[in-house]
């Protein structure tokens, strides 16, 4: 459940991630819509153009990240843009994570939302696809509180993820820290781009073939 447009210009950009279930966010609860009828949205994962962006500048300054853009999507809902998210690998194409061959998963969001709700959604879609362990989640949403902050328009984080290693989160002007589970990296990238993700339209767009 990326990551491009330019980071606001406050000294401190603030940084959040996670997929964006519209379902469950502050801001969609002010507008009731029936349950069954929003599973259906979020489901296709209605998107529009993806804007011109690329990796933000700590990425693309660093030495051994050489990486190529696999596909980009724009989520929305009901004309709303929440984020634009690409995904990035060293040859522009994805089949798994291999050992050897870093992933990248870069967010740039269009919306407000807390890192609260941000840490609530991720957790629920671990829990939903069986991705982690209860204990597992505790332990990796306390690591990422400790990362993300609230997110506002504008604002960029991309996970860098090392198969077998660590994932590292950078914002759009700096590496904000690193999470070194080997088994957080995969959780992380599933809730986007597992074949049971919620926004299983914005997956067909960031696996898509380079051409």
């Amino acid at each position: 459940m990326a990551l491009h447009m330019a980071p606001p210009p406050a000294a401190r950009t603030r940084t959040a991630a996670a997929a964006i279930d519209p379902a469950r966010s502050g801001w969609l609860r002010r507008r009731p819509t029936p349950r069954a009828s929003l599973a259906v949205l979020l489901a296709l994962g209605t998107l529009a153009t993806a804007a011109r962006a690329t990796l933000p500048p700590p990425v693309l300054a660093t030495p051994d990240l050489q990486l190529r853009e696999v596909g980009r999507g724009d989520l929305r809902w009901f004309g709303f843009d929440i984020y634009e998210a690409s995904l990035y690998s060293p040859d522009g194409r994805f089949t798994g994570l291999e050992p050897g061959r870093p992933v990248a998963l870069s967010l740039w969001y269009r919306r407000s939302f807390s890192r609260a709700e941000l840490l609530r959604i991720t957790t629920g879609e671990w829990a939903r696809l069986r991705l982690a362990p209860p204990d597992a989640s505790r332990r990796w949403a306390e690591q990422l509180a400790r990362l993300w902050t609230d997110v506002r328009r504008g604002d960029n984080l991309t996970a860098v993820v090392v198969p077998g290693g660590e994932t590292r989160f950078y914002d759009a002007a700096r590496l904000l820290g690193r999470v070194e589970d080997p088994a957080f990296g995969p959780a992380y990238l599933s809730i986007w781009l597992d074949p049971r993700s919620a926004v299983s339209g914005l997956r067909a767009e960031l696996l898509r073939a380079r051409r």
